[in-house]
């Protein structure tokens, strides 16, 4: 099993959540009122990061730059 931090959404939580140390779990309910399924693929994520978390212009070319094929 790979470590967190080599996985997609690893990049992606310590690009835009580490500073909050909240899971995207805990965002998304607390923020959203949604809750996450485990299996949320790259994409999904991605896509629910771009349209919810309000990122500006620079962390929206930041989350476009990680690589989304990883695993």
């Amino acid at each position: 099993m790979e470590d967190f931090e080599n996985t997609y959404i690893g990049h992606l939580w310590n690009l835009l959540l580490s500073n909050d140390k909240r899971s995207f779990n805990e965002y998304f309910s607390e923020e959203h009122g949604i809750t996450l399924n485990d299996d949320i693929t790259n994409d999904q994520m991605r896509f629910l990061a771009k349209t919810m978390m309000r990122l500006n212009d620079k962390k929206l070319i930041e989350v476009d730059s990680i690589d989304r094929g990883m695993e």
